[in-house]
């Protein structure tokens, strides 16, 4: 595997009082929240208590990139830490997953999250020395319907411009 420079983000867990909890972080250290998903009717899986809360999080402070979510799986807020890579691609995904396994276990397989965060897939390891990462890459079959929407709404802006005089360009296959 191709050595790369990767990012290992601390991942925290919350029970129910996640966005709380990061909005008193932002106050007392500065920071920004990325992106934020919740659980909806749709997607809980352990509580309808989890309705609302945030499922996934991206945020930083200072210049470091965390993550977070409510955990509803255990008792009590987990304070143990999870680290969180990105991996660019589904078989460098798998790759790590498969060496962080060895002499550890496989908590959750890779497969799609669940909506609105389809667009990626993750995994839960424990590795033999008793961290818990979460391995995540896209979600290659949303990536290809994305290129195949993209590409036809392009070729049909394309087409109306053509049709009104415009200069036509190309678009890579």
């Amino acid at each position: 595997m191709e050595k790369k420079k990767i990012e290992v983000i601390p991942y925290l867990s919350f029970s129910g009082n996640c966005e709380e909890a990061l909005n008193t972080y932002i106050k007392a250290f500065g920071g920004e929240i990325h992106y934020m998903s919740r659980w909806t009717e749709e997607t809980f899986d352990i509580t309808p208590e989890q309705i609302g809360k945030v499922m996934h999080v991206g945020f930083s402070i200072g210049g470091t990139r965390r993550a977070a979510g409510d955990d509803f799986a255990g008792s009590g807020v987990n304070t143990d830490i999870k680290l969180m890579v990105h991996m660019d691609s589904e078989e460098e995904a798998l790759h790590t997953i498969s060496v962080l396994a060895e002499s550890g276990s496989v908590l959750s397989p890779l497969k799609p999250h669940p909506k609105p965060d389809d667009g990626g897939c993750g995994s839960v390891i424990k590795d033999r020395f008793g961290f818990t990462w979460i391995i995540t890459c896209p979600n290659p079959a949303k990536k290809k319907g994305r290129i195949k929407y993209w590409r036809k709404v392009i070729c049909s802006s394309m087409s109306h411009a053509i049709n009104a005089g415009c200069e036509k360009t190309s678009i890579p296959p």
